[in-house]
This record gives C-alpha cells, sequence and structure tokens, in this order.
C-alpha cells in the first residue's frame, strides 16, 4: 500500500473517530431514548440547566418537580428547550412523547378535547394565553382558569371556594386553583374519609352519688326556706 492510500486511510480513520466524540449519544439518550436537547438545548458542548442537573444528581427524575422558583433561577423554563421547536398547533397523544424533564403527566384536562396551546403561548412557553390572545404569567393562571370556570372563580372571590388568608373585608388568597388542582388533570380522585371521631372515655362512677345528691338537694332546700323564713 503506497504513501498517498496509507495517508487517505490516516485521515479517514481521525475523522471517523472525531465525529464519533463530537457527536456521541449521551448516556441519558442511550438510556432512555430522550432527545439531546433536554440536555443541551442549545448546542450539544453546553449543558443546560436539566443537563447540569442530571450531570449532579445521575437522573433527571425529581428535575420536573422542583418549584417553578428553583427552575426560573437555573434557568430550566419553558423556553429553554421550546425555542428550538417548531410550534405544531395539531391537537394530538402525547403518548410515547419526550416526558423529561417537565412533561410527566396525562394530559386529562377537557376531556380530551383540550391541546397543550389551549393554555400555553406557542411562542412563548414561559407564558399563558387567554382566549383573547393576551398572554399573562403562571403566577396569574386564576384568570385563565376563570374563563371556563366563572362560577367557580365568583366563589373564590367571594372567599367561598379555596382557602384565604385574613379577615373576610381584607383577606388575600393563600391558594389559587393550581395550588390544588393539577392543571394537566384537575379533577381529584376518590378521596378516602378520614377515620371516625373515637368515643370518648366514660365519666368515672361516683359511689353514693344518690345519697350525696340527695343531701346536696334537701342542704339547698332548707337554705332556701331559712333565707324566705328569716
Amino acid at each position: 500500500m503506497n504513501r498517498k492510500v496509507w495517508s487517505k486511510l490516516v485521515v479517514l480513520i481521525t475523522f471517523t473517530l472525531l465525529f464519533g466524540l463530537v457527536y456521541a449519544t449521551p448516556q441519558y439518550s442511550q438510556d432512555t431514548a430522550q432527545p439531546c436537547i433536554i440536555c443541551h438545548p442549545q448546542t450539544l458542548k453546553e449543558l443546560g440547566p436539566a443537563g447540569e442537573y442530571y450531570k449532579e444528581k445521575g437522573t433527571l427524575e425529581g428535575y420536573g418537580e422542583l418549584p417553578r422558583e428553583v427552575r426560573k433561577v437555573l434557568g430550566g423554563e419553558c423556553t429553554v428547550c421550546h425555542a428550538q421547536l417548531k410550534p405544531n398547533p395539531k391537537p394530538r397523544s402525547l403518548e410515547g412523547g419526550p416526558t423529561s424533564p417537565n412533561h410527566r403527566f396525562e394530559l386529562k384536562h377537557g376531556g380530551g378535547q383540550f391541546w397543550c396551546f389551549a393554555c400555553h403561548d406557542p411562542t412563548n412557553r414561559d407564558k399563558l394565553r387567554l382566549v383573547d390572545g393576551t398572554t399573562i404569567d403562571f403566577e396569574d393562571s386564576i384568570l385563565l382558569c376563570s374563563q371556563c370556570h366563572a362560577v367557580v372563580y365568583d366563589d373564590w372571590k367571594k372567599r367561598i371556594h379555596g382557602k384565604w388568608m385574613g379577615s373576610w373585608k381584607e383577606g388575600k388568597p393563600a391558594e389559587i386553583c393550581v395550588d390544588c388542582h393539577n392543571p394537566h388533570d384537575p379533577v381529584f380522585g376518590k378521596l378516602v374519609p378520614e377515620p371516625a371521631p373515637e368515643k370518648p372515655p366514660s365519666s368515672p362512677t361516683f359511689e353514693n352519688y344518690n345519697i350525696y345528691a340527695l343531701l346536696v338537694l334537701l342542704a339547698s332546700l332548707a337554705l332556701a326556706i331559712f333565707s324566705v323564713w328569716k
């Protein structure tokens, strides 16, 4: 084999090795069949918030359940991944789609008639969208809920539904809809009632109670007669 052929072979082997190293499938993607964008939302050389979480924990279990305030500090909002994904407005089953790190749910809201964009803004996933196109923050999600649940929303404003703190006139909401209801599956499951209260123990018996009661009654009667006679 001449020198020219050897040179081409070396270049080919080197290129193959480098290509394999650069585009090696991450272990998490191998184990879970999840797309690389979950951990590398910007570039393959840069870890995103979920990737940093996986690097520290060795798993993405629990990342989606972190409080939103924590994920916001980490930069792990929806747009981190969805900025590079073209919105697909067609309602479809989520079964078999990416479930990590934030999509661990079944969409059961609206009796199967709802799709993600019934609530989420398709261009900015860090916002919710009202029916008139107005975008709102997640913290104001009760305005979104009120569009369909006007009666419950009215009860909430009147402090009948939900939990409020403070006085009737100056009360502040301690909870909003999503604090109690899962927005993707809002119907409560079967509730197990608390056990019935236990019967209190019987009062201790008082020996010769009837005799003492009679004596007290006679003494009271004697005092009453004496006060009238005097």
